[in-house]
């Protein structure tokens, strides 16, 4: 019988802070040193600098609220319906045999491939955006899901329906809370892959967010703002997941994450 997970230790708790910590060091001492080229690495001071000053000015939480708002539709819209698909997969022999292929050839495709036809069908806006960001995310989602509950006990299965479960029942008290863990999975997994297609969507085609800041300031040689929007990406990230795994610790406080967090 295993007991409750242990606390991590002060030395784990800190390594993950310490160790980027370190790196800035180490790049402000070189870049000071002049072992750096300034122009395109900056000490992290002035980097900080004027990060600080492009917040206080509204333009770097502007780019960021506009990014955070694509992630969430995006996000959204992978979630609703990959959960639904991945639990029809799961439990129909017939749904995952023909949708498996359907997903074998699209899955592998770069999401961000699918901005042109989506904006053959939705419009070069907004929408596009925001359902080319949502390809990955919507197959990790449905991947896991399915496994999810081809992973749950079939006695569970069996014992549920022997005492009358069925249907919308059957779904609510049985599949989806028995599959949950593996979704939250999937979302983690889908969360960070919206961010990163949102980020690569607006670089190519958007000209606000912080995708389109970075490539931008890449382009003018703004070098500062670049790194300020490397670093907003960066804590917006980090930021969501967090999110996300305190609502899985709330919502599953008996079960850690499947994937090992």
């Amino acid at each position: 019988m295993t007991g409750t997970p242990s606390r991590r230790g002060w030395p784990e708790q800190t390594i993950g802070i310490v160790s980027p910590l370190l790196l800035l060091v180490a790049w402000e001492a070189a870049s000071a040193a002049g072992l750096l080229r300034p122009q395109f690495f900056p000490r992290p001071t002035l980097i900080l600098g004027h990060a600080l000053d492009l917040a206080l000015d509204g333009s770097l939480g502007r780019h960021a609220g506009i990014t955070t708002a694509r992630v969430a539709a995006a996000f959204a819209l992978a979630l609703v319906p990959g959960v639904a698909v991945g639990l029809a997969m799961g439990i129909s022999r017939r749904v995952r045999d023909g949708l498996d292929p359907l997903f074998a050839v699209t899955y592998p495709i770069p999401s961000v491939l699918f901005l042109p036809l989506f904006s053959f069908v939705l419009g070069p806006a907004e929408a596009a955006l925001v359902a080319t960001s949502a390809m990955t995310s919507f197959f990790l989602v449905a991947y896991t899901t399915m496994t999810g509950v081809q992973q749950m006990d079939r006695t569970v299965l069996e014992a549920a329906t022997h005492f009358g479960a069925r249907g919308r029942t059957l779904f609510a008290k049985v599949l989806l809370p028995g599959a949950m863990p593996f979704i939250f999975t999937g979302m983690r997994l889908g969360l960070g892959y919206a961010l990163i297609v949102v980020i690569a969507v607006e670089m190519a085609s958007a000209q606000q967010g912080l995708g389109a800041l970075l490539w931008l300031s890449w382009g003018l040689l703004k070098v500062e703002d670049m790194y300020a929007a490397l670093g907003a990406i960066a804590l917006l990230g980090g930021g969501l997941l967090w999110m996300l795994d305190l609502c899985r610790r709330r919502l599953l406080p008996w079960q850690p994450d499947v994937a090992g967090g």
